[in-house]
C-alpha cells in the first residue's frame, strides 16, 4: 500500500495506516468509540489506542473487527498484510520516543506541508543548526546530541536526491534572524534552504514580518499526506510530547495552511530574501 520506496519507512507507518483503516471503517458502520469497544469486547482505551497507531494489532484483534465492521475480503486482506508488517521489528529512530513515529511517517510521505514560526525544521536542517537546537533542548540527554544531530542531518539530504516527495516550507521571517548557533552556522542553514529552494519538487515561502496577522500565530505543525487525494495526519509538537491528528482536523489545518501560503512572499520574493539575509551574514 506505500509508494516504492528505497528506505522501509518501518513498522510504525503500516501501525498508523491500520488504525486510520480501522477508525474509517467503524465511522462507515455509524458506531462511536465506546459503542465499537463494547461490540468488540475490548477493554476501555484499546480501540483508541489502535486506532491512533499507538498499539500493535493481534491477528485475532484484527478478525474481530473485520467481523464488527462487515469489512469485505479484499479489503481484510489488504488490513492483514499491513497488522503483519506493522509487528516487525526496528531499531527506533535516534529521536525522542514520542516524536519517532513523524521520523517514519515523512519517509513514507507523499507530500509533505511544514509551517515553522521561528526557526528551521528539524527536516531540513544541517548538523550544526540541528546541534546547536539539540543542545538548548531540556528533554534531549547531552551525550545524544551529536549522534542525534548526526541523524538528523542525514535524513535531511534525502531532499538532495528525492524528486518523489513533494516538501512545501513556509517559515516565519524570524527563521532567518534568529541567530541560531552564531552567525556562520545560521548561513550555513540559510544556504542549505536556498539551494532545496530550486530543486523542482520543493516550494519555499517566508511570512514577512510586515504581512501582519495570520492564521497560525504560535502554533507550528505538519501535514503529512501518504496516499495523494486522501486526509493525510497533523502533527503538532510541544516540548515534551507530541499529537497525531486525524482527518477531522487535517481539513482545519489545510486551510491554515492556504492561509499561510497566502500571506507568505512568493517563491521568487522568498528567495530573494534568503539571498539578502545570506549576504547580510557572510
Amino acid at each position: 500500500m506505500l509508494r516504492d520506496m528505497d528506505v522501509d519507512p518501518g513498522p510504525i507507518v503500516q501501525r498508523i495506516l491500520l488504525g486510520a483503516e480501522l477508525r474509517e471503517a467503524r465511522e462507515t458502520r455509524g458506531l462511536s468509540t465506546a459503542a465499537a469497544s463494547k461490540a468488540l469486547d475490548w477493554y476501555s482505551g484499546k480501540l483508541s489506542k489502535i486506532e491512533a497507531g499507538d498499539m500493535k494489532t493481534k491477528d485475532a484483534d484484527l478478525r474481530r473487527a473485520v467481523e464488527v465492521y462487515e469489512i469485505d475480503a479484499e479489503r481484510a486482506r489488504r488490513l492483514q498484510v499491513l497488522a503483519t508488517d506493522s509487528r516487525r521489528r526496528l531499531p527506533p529512530a535516534r529521536v525522542p520516543e514520542w516524536a519517532a513515529k513523524y521520523v517514519h511517517l515523512v519517509a513514507a510521505a507523499s507530500e509533505l506541508r511544514i509551517w515553522s514560526v521561528d526557526t528551521f525544521p528539524g527536516t531540513v536542517q544541517t548538523e550544526a543548526y540541528a546541534r546547536a537546537m539539540l543542545t538548548e533542548s531540556v528533554v534531549v540527554s547531552p551525550a545524544d546530541v551529536d549522534r542525534m544531530a548526526e541523524d538528523r542531518a542525514r535524513r535531511a539530504e534525502r531532499w538532495e536526491t528525492d524528486d518523489s516527495t513533494a516538501l512545501w516550507l513556509i517559515v516565519g521571517e524570524e527563521a532567518l534572524r534568529r541567530e541560531i548557533g552564531g552567525p556562520p552556522v545560521l548561513r550555513e542553514q540559510l544556504v542549505r534552504v536556498r539551494e532545496l529552494a530550486e530543486r523542482p519538487n520543493i516550494t519555499v515561502q517566508i511570512v514577512p514580518y510586515q504581512s501582519g496577522a495570520h492564521s497560525s500565530h504560535g502554533l507550528a505543525f505538519s501535514l503529512i499526506t501518504i496516499f495523494p487525494g486522501r486526509p493525510g495526519v497533523v502533527y503538532v509538537e510541544g516540548l515534551t510530547s507530541s499529537d497525531y491528528l486525524g482527518r477531522e482536523h487535517a481539513r482545519s489545518y489545510g486551510v491554515a495552511y492556504d492561509r499561510l501560503r497566502a500571506v507568505a512572499n512568493s517563491r521568487i520574493a522568498s528567495v530573494a530574501m534568503l539571498d539578502q539575509r545570506i549576504s547580510d551574514l557572510t
